[in-house]
């Protein structure tokens, strides 16, 4: 009985995370690699994210990540911006200077909130 009750306890927090990041529908508006970086980061897809980064170059991947802007913010800024928390840890881990997101604790009413439909994003990358 303990153990069905963690596992659901353990999924209502993995959802509950990705719902913020769900909210949002990403719109690319080119098909540049760093574009696709912002979108996969702000959409809370880990492992698209990755994977654009290693065709973007393994090596240069701390470089990619601090020199890129999404919407004008680093893509850790932009991550937590959309609250993509799994991307968001990723990219600030990697992140530096001006690009690193000074993380805060904030306790939101996740009850409370109703669906709301997706709002639009266009983002645009550029170095």
């Amino acid at each position: 009985m303990k153990i069905a009750v963690l596992i659901a306890v353990g999924l209502t927090c993995v959802y509950s995370t990705n719902a913020l990041a769900s909210q949002y529908k990403f719109v690319a508006m080119d098909s540049s690699h760093e574009t696709k970086l912002c979108i996969h980061a702000g959409a809370n897809q880990a492992k698209k994210m990755k994977v654009t980064l290693r065709r973007m170059g393994i090596h240069e991947r701390k470089a990619n990540i601090n020199s890129i802007r999404c919407n004008d913010v680093s893509p850790a800024k932009f991550a937590h911006e959309f609250g993509a928390n799994e991307t968001f840890n990723y990219l600030n881990k990697l992140s530096f200077g001006k690009n690193k997101v000074k993380s805060s604790v904030t306790i939101k009413d996740v009850a409370q909130n109703q669906p709301k439909p997706a709002k639009v994003v266009y983002v645009s990358a550029g170095r």
